[in-house]
């Protein structure tokens, strides 16, 4: 073991990364810079790094902007807080996002449980993880919860994908309608792991998401729509659900309707309806493949997680949606293989499903 000085691209790259982090929710604290630290000089030096026990902190007094950044939020309180009074536009935006999602058929008013007390792993505007006694409590402050039902899609779809592929998720402990607890998982994310990890590592790490993809691929439905037997979910600037569809025909008719406000290009639209693949498959799917949602420990895959919107989909809705979450991470050494991942690629799909997402 050597003591390690950091260079100045080091040092830089250690920035990036831990903004990136604290942008994408993650809550950085010093055992983790720790760890990127270690395992960057590693890749750079190709020997094992030790550091004093001041490093983090020192580097870190020459960064008083993301020492700012790195502040812990506070743990939420299950008493709702007063009603804020909002305008006329907020109230209306508010009712459109809830109509989007729940139809004319909103969940009820619900008060949650109290919330687990224990360590702040994450936290994106009103969800949280929270690692407690060895496990971790995935849970939301949104007054309509994860979902219409009474226990999360989430739930569900874990103990489905344990029961019958080989992937490795989390065990389900318990669960309610904002929340789910599960075992706790130790690793990093992909999105944390990939700039350190070896060209050995990384390509081990694709060949096992290869065949859990190929996995899913097996599992074949006769109708879109959650696992749960709620609609399907299009993450967009607008979240918006809708079905379940018997058809794909039905599928792309919704997943296409203009928004009134384009309802003038309706032709345009329907362009797209006639493009999108109509022979594909109905097949299991994750829906959000990113790398933020892949946990790996010692360059192995340990943990696919954040299976919120899986249910029976379209083949080409994970070749979309694992573009869109995995090309962020690095174009050059990671976004040119995610077509490697699929037998097949959708490129016009991914194309055509962009252009929705950013217009609907």
């Amino acid at each position: 073991m050597q003591q390690q000085q950091l260079s100045a691209e080091q040092e830089r790259q250690i920035v990036d990364w831990i903004s990136k982090e604290i942008s994408s929710g993650t809550i950085v604290r010093k055992e983790l810079i720790d760890w990127y630290i270690q395992n960057l000089l590693r890749r750079d030096n190709s020997v094992e790094a030790t550091l004093g026990p001041d490093f983090t902190n020192n580097f870190l007094n020459h960064h008083p902007d993301l020492v700012e950044r790195m502040v812990i939020p506070p743990l939420p309180s299950h008493i709702r807080p007063a009603t804020v009074r909002l305008n006329r536009l907020e109230q209306r935006m508010q009712q459109d996002r809830r109509r989007a999602l729940f139809g004319d058929s909103p969940p009820p008013p619900r008060q949650p449980a109290p919330y687990p007390e224990g360590d702040i792993i994450y936290q994106c505007t009103s969800r949280y993880v929270v690692l407690h006694d060895n496990k971790i409590t995935k849970y939301t402050t949104h007054p309509d919860g994860m979902g219409a039902t009474n226990h999360p899609n989430e739930a569900t779809v874990l103990r489905f994908v344990k029961a019958n592929t080989t992937i490795p998720v989390p065990e389900v402990l318990s669960s309610d309608w904002d929340r789910i607890t599960m075992e706790y998982i130790e690793g990093q994310t992909l999105q944390q792991a990939w700039p350190v990890l070896t060209p050995d590592q990384r390509s081990d790490i694709l060949d096992q998401l290869r065949g859990y993809i190929a996995q899913l691929r097996t599992l074949k439905g006769t109708q879109l729509g959650r696992l749960d037997g709620q609609g399907v979910v299009v993450p967009s600037i607008m979240t918006r659900s809708g079905g379940p569809f018997a058809t794909l025909a039905e599928f792309h008719d919704w997943l296409v309707k203009p928004p009134l406000r384009l309802q003038s290009e309706s032709m345009y639209w329907h362009q797209i309806t006639t493009h999108l693949s109509s022979e594909c498959p109905i097949v299991f799917t994750h829906g959000d493949i990113a790398a933020r949602n892949i946990m790996v420990r010692d360059g192995k895959i340990v943990a696919l997680l954040d299976w919120e919107f899986s249910g029976w989909y379209p083949e080409y809705w994970d070749y979309v949606f694992a573009l869109r979450g995995l090309d962020n991470v690095d174009w050059e050494t990671l976004g040119l293989s995610i077509p490697t991942l699929f037998a097949k690629r959708y490129d016009l799909e991914y194309i055509l499903i962009k252009f929705i997402l950013t217009i609907s």
